[in-house]
């Protein structure tokens, strides 16, 4: 027996910044301690400071996992270990690596690895886990997208790489069609994303409660008066990524307000990824509301932005489901504000790319109800007024399919139970 305590370590989950992985990680954290509340976890964060300042449990030990961390502390040392290692010798190491060596497994939640032109993302996505496969620790690759695997470096690393992790699951038919193509021998399951069993309770920040409750109360009296209300959660990467296009993205979503600002319809616009003080874009959509926020009000009338609020700071997972939980209809850019609406049975529309919406959305009959950000505006105009349309058959569709994908997302937690289990 290695601990006291059973303890685990955790790679891709952080609090601040991109609230998907708050979600990931705060659902692994409690699906865990349901089955062991004494287990423990090394969370490699890429802001541990941050985050150690808005989650106190003693359970969770916030260290740096950011590119930097894994590239020049991680892996050299862990380098150096396994090769003292084959002389028998057992390398004293610091804190952040002897704690890796010493947990049960390395729980991967990165929500999209080894893809096609994400070369930055694929370096990270091999330093992130080859010092724990270094070190003799099992890597779990909980839910997540992979793939595709075109491309020759990715094919060539992901074949060396994934090979090794004890279990994948893949998050869905896609990536398990680029898996069954390219690496038939691996040993992989499906099951759905972690955060669809992700519970109110779960998130362990005070972030901004009360702005969030007074927002919350005011969309629940505007629906009480037979208002609908459409909910937009933005992405700063689908801003930046058109604006290197030449697209004009908050172009786009102000067509979308304007074609149904005359119906009874309040909409509000809020951030799933958030970083409030903060000037760089990495996973800050309150500079993308920001920047939308300033030219809608180019473009609309006083009495039309009357119709449209704003959540511009810091909000944490249970903030987003709260907004999320009051909206009769929700247009996303970001894959767990996606996740979010179908975990909540709210109608969702996906204005985005990559296959990881499309094989979650498809788990629902959904997928039509996806859109490459690139695509011509009409299209996208279409597809909402479609969309719209729709909602109450999509809603009944969301109903009949939800149990059925928490069933499958809770099958990787089935195997970590067996992983404590097998500790006492």
């Amino acid at each position: 027996m290695k601990n006291i305590r059973p303890l685990f370590s955790v790679m891709g989950g952080s609090v601040w910044g991109n609230r998907g992985a708050e979600a990931m990680l705060m659902t692994v954290c409690h699906q865990i301690w349901e089955r062991d509340p004494d287990t423990c976890f090394n969370v490699y964060s890429i802001y541990p400071g941050k985050d150690k300042q808005l989650v106190r449990d003693p359970r969770i030990n916030f260290m740096s996992g950011t590119a930097m961390s894994v590239a020049l502390f991680h892996f050299p040392l862990a380098l150096l270990a396994r090769l003292f290692s084959l002389v028998k010798i057992k390398l004293p190491l610091p804190k952040a690596l002897s704690k890796l060596r010493s947990s049960m497994a390395l729980l991967d939640i990165g929500g999209i690895t080894f893809s096609d032109g994400r070369v930055l993302q694929l370096f990270y996505n091999v330093l992130s886990i080859w010092p724990a496969m270094l070190l003799g620790v099992p890597v779990i690759k909980l839910s997540q997208a992979l793939g595709p695997f075109e491309t020759g470096i990715n094919r060539t690393i992901s074949r060396r790489l994934l090979s090794k992790c004890e279990i994948i699951f893949s998050r869905g038919q896609i990536t398990s069609s680029y898996l069954d193509k390219y690496f038939p021998e691996l040993h992989y399951e499906e099951a759905d994303d972690i955060a669809f069993l992700y519970q109110n309770e779960y998130s362990l920040s005070n972030e901004n409660e009360g702005k969030v409750t007074a927002l919350t109360e005011r969309l629940k009296e505007l629906k009480s008066e037979g208002k609908s209300i459409i909910g937009f959660v933005p992405s700063v990467l689908v801003l930046k990524r058109s604006l290197k296009k030449g697209l004009n993205y908050p172009g786009v979503l102000l067509n979308l307000v304007l074609s149904s600002i005359n119906d009874n319809v309040h909409y509000v616009i809020y951030p799933n990824g958030t970083r409030e003080g903060a000037s760089n874009l990495m996973n800050n959509d309150i500079l993308a509301i920001k920047a939308i926020k300033k030219y809608f009000e180019a473009e609309l009338s006083p009495e039309q932005l009357m119709k449209i609020d704003w959540v511009d700071f810091d909000i944490n997972t249970r903030g987003v489901r709260h907004i999320t939980q009051c909206c009769s209809a929700l247009v996303t850019s970001r894959y767990h504000a996606m996740v979010a609406g179908l975990a909540l049975c709210v109608p969702t529309m996906v204005i985005g790319w990559s296959h990881k919406y499309r094989e979650t959305l498809k788990r629902f009959g959904a997928e039509r109800f996806a859109i490459d950000f690139q695509n011509e505006n009409l299209n996208i105009q279409n597809l909402y007024k479609e969309f719209l349309r729709e909602r109450l058959n999509i809603r009944s569709s969301l109903n009949s399919k939800i149990e059925e994908v928490k069933s499958r997302s809770m099958a990787q937690f089935n195997y970590i139970e067996k992983m404590l289990e097998s500790f006492f």
